[in-house]
């Protein structure tokens, strides 16, 4: 009894065309000329034997590639529940596997990093030590970091948090708030800024507490400040989906909002569990998405690439209004 047949091979698909391996190659690749006849013959012979085609791991490999690219994004549970997340990977996948390279999703550990990496995108802002981080710098593998830390040797991508939180700030100034409180992220590098924004105009500003862009972290955060009847009149959070689990707890304890107490976000996501607009600051996910993966692919590539930094706008909705007396 016959074994199991092999899969058919280059070397098969170029005896069986009658041409030489280097021949057979060039015809799949297209690289270099190869006469219409030769290429005809050639994969004539590949669609007799079921060759689909060379492996493009194994043709990357040979080139010094993997063609994958890494992005460590966290605990992956997070990250999918997260709104301001998913356009983001979106836009990275799509230019990225434009370029035929597929995206690898890493958790918080390091336990991927050892793999034929071409690069990492790294885009845990809560977390600001890697232990991956110092072998992928000693093996030259190109970091692309997401809004913090800024790693030496790595491309840093962030928005403008400081701006953007200063504006929204001033929004609710003018409007007559004088008493305001904030629900911050896990310190990291957009908290800070986003906070540092906030105290440009409301140095005194309250701290009702941390969590992460989680709307029922949200709710139970800020749940016992409301009970203990808030002094403020407004509430900044630095994500949308906080703001909107305090908006849905104010409102479970018969406040009205804006009337009684405005809340504004921060990010520009759709907030589907809210039958009102946001105020907010909108950053461009999507556009931060595809500058990550030209960043990668430059550092792939050797060239020479430079940080970015995105604007953000304010987005007045009606989460907001002049604080009451």
């Amino acid at each position: 009894m016959s074994g199991p047949s092999r899969a058919p091979t280059m070397a098969d698909v170029a005896a069986t065309a009658g041409v030489s391996l280097s021949t057979a190659s060039l015809a799949f690749s297209g690289n270099k000329p190869v006469s219409a006849a030769t290429r005809e013959r050639v994969l004539s012979a590949a669609a007799q034997l079921g060759y689909t085609g060379p492996n493009p791991l194994a043709r990357n490999l040979r080139q010094g590639r993997s063609g994958v690219v890494g992005i460590a994004v966290g605990p992956l549970s997070t990250a999918f529940r997260d709104p301001a997340a998913l356009p983001m990977l979106d836009a990275v996948s799509q230019v990225l596997e434009r370029e035929g390279l597929g995206l690898l999703l890493m958790g918080e550990g390091d336990e991927h990093a050892a793999l034929p990496l071409d690069a990492v995108i790294y885009d845990i802002c809560g977390r600001e030590t890697w232990d991956a981080y110092a072998d992928l710098a000693a093996r030259d593998v190109p970091v692309v970091v997401v809004e913090g830390p800024s790693w030496p040797g790595s491309t840093f991508i962030d928005i403008e948090h400081h701006a953007g939180a200063t504006a929204l700030a001033r929004h609710l100034h003018d409007l007559g708030h004088r008493r305001v409180a904030t629900v911050t992220l896990a310190p990291s590098h957009p908290q800070r800024e986003r906070e540092a924004g906030l105290r440009e105009v409301f140095p005194d500003a309250a701290v009702v507490g941390a969590c992460e862009s989680d709307l029922t972290a949200a709710q139970e955060l800020v749940g016992p400040w409301l009970d203990h009847g808030p002094g403020a009149t407004a509430v900044v959070c630095q994500s949308d989906v906080q703001a909107a689990g305090v908006v849905l707890e104010a409102r479970r304890r018969g406040l009205d909002v804006p009337g009684d107490l405005s809340v504004a976000g921060f990010d520009g996501v759709a907030t589907p569990w809210l039958d009102l607009e946001l105020t907010t600051v909108v950053q461009p996910l999507a556009e931060k998405g595809r500058a990550v993966a030209r960043a990668v692919l430059d550092r792939i590539s050797g060239t020479d690439t430079a940080d970015v930094l995105l604007p953000v706008e304010l987005r007045v909705g009606g989460s907001t209004g002049p604080a009451r007396s």
